[in-house]
């Protein structure tokens, strides 16, 4: 019987390694393939069979994509996605700190944490026309600004409502006793319920980082040349007469490195943070 336990143990241990190899290999195949293809000889990349583990290997997309203008276009993604992740962390933890208390009337913050939700019913692409027309004629088409603008207004929601449960979460005791101490709202907000939730606010911070990184819609049209973004530079590479896959994989591989380190520096709120508040005693 011992025996029977212990073959059962093993083979349902067997069972769950061979799930969680197969899950690995689905996730991280379309990252190995990018990268592989995009050190790839010209001849390697649109070939059949496909050539899964290249014998010749060359660094020639990479040293494609790094001349010229863009240099430029990785600054104006670094300066916009690092504004805006900082802008939209910070205020919507401000305006989730004070709609998860009880500053405001019931039907106050009822009333405007729905109007948040709406805002995220809508799909970007139905006010993009008129927003563009608006941002024209403000004078701030193909500006850092009017990027940075966009993307906290359309990240404000889901930090708000992300934020908002870490916030509720925290035991309310806290808070009084900072009460007690003299501490003014703002202190109370600044030094003890921020650092309380830096886990929350990795995570969340991460989420505003990766949309500002990634946007494409409202970069390709508020942007010409002088703000112009990563991921409209990578659709410059697909046109009716060609396809250049190896500087679009090796410009794609590239932009996988701010978004790496910035996980790997957020590490150890992390898993924290995608925690935070599911267990409650």
């Amino acid at each position: 019987m011992l025996i029977s336990y212990r073959l059962r143990r093993q083979i349902s241990t067997l069972i769950l390694y061979l799930i969680i190899g197969v899950v690995l290999v689905a996730v991280a195949f379309p990252v190995y393939w990018l990268v592989v293809t995009s050190v790839k000889v010209g001849g390697d990349v649109a070939t059949f069979p496909p050539v899964y583990i290249p014998s010749r290997i060359s660094l020639e997309n990479y040293t494609a994509v790094l001349q010229g203008e863009n240099a430029k276009f990785l600054a104006n993604s670094v300066i916009v996605s690092l504004s805006s992740t900082f802008l939209t962390t910070l205020m919507g933890s401000m305006a989730a700190y004070a709609l998860a208390k009880t500053y405001l009337a019931f039907w106050i913050r009822r009333a405007v944490m729905l109007w948040i939700l709406v805002t995220r019913i809508f799909p970007p692409i139905t006010t993009a026309i008129p927003y563009y027309v608006l941002v024209k004629n403000l004078g701030l088409a193909d500006t850092h600004l009017a990027l940075i603008v966009t993307y906290v207004a359309y990240g404000l929601p889901f930090v708000i409502w992300l934020m908002l449960g870490f916030f509720q979460d925290l035991p309310a005791d806290i808070e009084k006793a900072a009460i007690v101490d003299g501490c003014s709202m703002w202190q109370r907000f600044s030094q003890v319920v921020l650092p309380l939730t830096l886990p929350g606010l990795a995570v969340t911070a991460i989420f505003a980082f990766i949309y500002a990184w990634n946007e494409f819609l409202y970069a390709s049209i508020l942007t010409s040349f002088t703000a112009k973004t990563l991921p409209v530079v990578i659709s410059t590479f697909i046109s009716d007469q060609y396809l250049r896959w190896g500087e679009m994989s090796a410009l794609g591989s590239l932009m996988l490195l701010p978004v790496m380190i910035f996980s790997a520096a957020t590490q150890k709120y992390l898993v924290r943070g995608l925690t935070f508040g599911a267990v409650k005693g």
